[in-house]
């Protein structure tokens, strides 16, 4: 008997110890279980902050596509512009090929202008010559005075010859005549062609100024658009210099979030470990105190075992409390957690989660009819997670009293009733266990009013 008690102290501490590890401390922090709820804490700072980090890394995410929406938009701009600098650049090319033609163009002009003044020089040179041999003539015929008609018929030796020598003279004459006109309508001309193509060169001259401006015009505008391109691509460089710190920090972050998980996993595998060895040991215990079964099927009110179901109803003296209901854990009375919000969410009972709870007994709380039985989970150790049973409540019964209220009870290493049976109040229903999403041994109790789930504090108290 003595080894027996003593396995069993041993065993409820092992299981205590595994338990505490989970993510919620199902004890207070006394001086004997303060390294345990430390575990539970660090457990519960490390997701506290493994949520941060998700929202730092979700936050980044969005300021990183909104910056790439921005960069987009950066870029459209850019192509625009350089879709303009290349038009103007274009039309720049086309006014320098303008230019050179009309530059060629005055060229040639200036070119022609300067023959002209050439020809009308030689032309006048000409006419000057023949002026002065006109003058020479006109001299000598003067020096010969009135009878230069006598001197020609006397000087002929024939009429033949009088009438050569006077058509000769009046030949010269005309000759004389028909080349200073011609000459002077060649200068006339010439002074035309040279008048035309100095208002032609005028006229070039003009349109070389006018492109001239045009072109200035347009480089002025590749110059603004090309500061406007630097302003842009400025705003490009920055953003992509924004986003690329952004990833930096988000990486930083999630070094530290996959650190937080490696230290998660760490814990959760000693977690895992520890359960193991306390289930071990529990399933040991359980063969011994099968052994010794009780022969009066007393039941295990103070905890630290898993009876078998009793082959006949078991009842344990309750105290009512003023709204009729009893307290469903009798020899418990440490609430690990109350009822209300919690993660999120609101946490729509409580917990009774003493040590050495395991394999404690839950009763009816009120007298009433079973209505919902699950006892099919066999995941009965400490978890940070929902093993799927039950709907997380593991193992677990639901009474119904008559149709307004209803009670239920969850975690249950095994439960003791079937539906539709009847219960009185205090009548033992299920040993309490860690079946289900449950982070240490404890009883999860809910009171129900059509339903709707009630405070139980507010009817029953330890």
């Amino acid at each position: 008997m003595y080894y027996l008690k003593h396995i069993k102290k041993v065993l409820s501490f092992l299981t205590c110890s595994a338990i505490s590890l989970g993510i919620i401390a199902a004890y207070p922090g006394s001086a004997e279980d303060g390294n345990y709820a430390e575990a539970a804490k660090t457990i519960a700072e490390i997701q506290e902050q493994r949520k941060v980090n998700a929202e730092k890394i979700a936050s980044l995410e969005n300021k990183i596509s909104d910056l790439e929406g921005d960069k987009d938009k950066e870029k459209q701009q850019q192509a625009y512009l350089e879709e303009q600098t290349s038009i103007i650049q274009d039309n720049i090319n086309l006014l320098n090929a303008e230019l050179e033609a009309l530059s060629a163009d005055i060229k040639t002009t200036e070119t022609n202008i300067a023959n002209l003044d050439a020809d009308i020089i030689t032309q006048q040179t000409a006419i000057d010559e023949n002026i002065e041999r006109f003058k020479e003539r006109l001299c000598a015929m003067y020096m010969t005075g009135s009878d230069t008609s006598a001197s020609i018929v006397l000087g002929s030796s024939s009429f033949y010859d009088m009438m050569s020598r006077v058509q000769m003279i009046n030949s010269m004459a005309e000759y004389d005549d028909k080349l200073i006109n011609e000459i002077l309508t060649e200068i006339d001309n010439l002074e035309t062609s040279k008048s035309n193509l100095e208002t032609e060169k005028l006229s070039l001259t003009m349109k070389l100024e006018e492109q001239e401006k045009r072109k200035e015009e347009k480089t002025a505008e590749i110059e603004q658009l090309n500061i406007k391109m630097q302003e842009t691509q400025y705003e490009i460089d920055r953003i992509a210099l924004e986003q690329s710190e952004l990833e930096r920090s988000k990486e930083e972050i999630q070094e530290e979030q996959d650190a937080l998980d490696d230290e998660l996993a760490a814990i959760e595998a000693e977690i895992q470990r520890q359960a193991a060895e306390a289930q071990r040991l529990w399933e040991e215990r359980q063969a011994l105190l099968q052994q010794q079964q009780n022969n009066n099927n007393t039941p295990n009110v103070g905890g630290g075992s898993v009876p078998a179901a009793p082959s006949q109803p078991i009842h344990v003296a309750v105290t009512p409390a003023e709204s009729g209901f009893a307290w469903p854990a009798p020899g418990f009375s440490y609430i690990s957690s109350p009822f209300g919000a919690r993660w999120g969410r609101n946490h729509n009972g409580i917990d009774i989660g003493d040590g050495g709870i395991m394999g404690g007994t839950a009763v009816a709380s009120q007298a009433g009819t079973v209505i919902t039985v699950v006892n099919n989970c066999t995941h009965n150790y400490a978890k940070n997670y929902s093993c799927g049973c039950g709907g997380g409540y593991g193992n677990y019964v639901v009474i119904s009293h008559d149709g307004t209220y209803s009670t239920l009870y969850g975690h249950l290493t095994a439960a003791w009733v079937s539906v539709g049976d009847t219960v009185e109040q205090g009548q033992a229903i299920g040993a309490i266990g860690c079946t289900g999403h449950s982070t240490g041994a404890h009883l999860h109790f809910e009171i129900r009013v059509n339903g709707g789930a009630q405070n139980p504090l507010n009817y029953v108290g330890p």
